[in-house]
């Protein structure tokens, strides 16, 4: 059984224990293991991943990475974590945006909200504002995590991203289904008869209507 989505969510953030290391639920190489140790001995936060098929009741993938755009993943119980963090919303971390960058963000947060939406951040930007450290680039996107709650507030959603998506920076990122799956926002934009949507431990293809039908069902509730 895959985490529970919504309690344990992809692009969320926790922060590990002491001990972390005994719940480790397969293996690092030398090298990842003081790495991460060094990491989290400052106080720094790891991503929650994607789970696995098979992977067990109370256990996470988390993600680790670098500037220099290493990647280190673990796979621990989920008791191994001391502190849990929400995706990360736009709002907090329009500082740690380059300057040029900023208007545009401020803009884009207010105009999602306008709709009913909160705009949360998850990759580079994210990574930069949570360690301090140098992730963005001036040619990087920024990944962004909206979660609508009904038919109305996707089409405005998805409106706005369309209309402000290819500008500086360029606009990535996923829309969060009800179910607690999610799909690219440009791919849902362009209402092709198939989407390939992220659940929390599996990737799967899915027909348009019924990916919509999850927003009429919540607006109906």
């Amino acid at each position: 059984m895959p985490p529970d989505p919504f309690y344990w969510p992809r692009h969320g953030w926790v922060r590990l224990g002491e001990g972390w290391a005994d719940g480790l639920r397969s293996p690092l190489t030398a090298a990842e293991l003081a790495e991460v140790a060094d990491w989290c001995a400052v106080g720094r936060p790891l991503v929650i991943a994607r789970g696995r098929p098979g992977d067990g009741a109370g256990e996470l993938r988390l993600g680790l990475a670098t500037p220099d755009k290493r990647r280190i993943g673990l796979h621990v119980a989920a008791d191994a974590v001391a502190v849990r963090l929400e995706p990360l919303r736009l709002a907090e971390a329009v500082d740690a945006a380059p300057e040029a960058w900023r208007p545009m963000l401020v803009e884009l947060v207010r105009r999602a909200q306008d709709v009913g939406v909160t705009p949360a951040v998850y990759g580079s930007l994210a990574w930069q504002h949570r360690t301090g450290l140098g992730y963005v680039r001036p040619d990087s996107d920024v990944d962004l995590l909206f979660v609508p709650r009904d038919r109305w507030q996707l089409d405005g959603l998805l409106d706005l991203l369309t209309a402000v998506g290819d500008g500086s920076p360029r606009l990535d990122g996923e829309i969060l289904l009800p179910d607690g799956a999610a799909v690219a926002w440009r791919e849902l934009a362009g209402r092709p008869a198939r989407l390939l949507v992220k659940g929390p431990a599996e990737v799967s293809l899915r027909d348009l209507p019924s990916v919509l039908a999850l927003f009429d069902r919540e607006n109906a509730a």
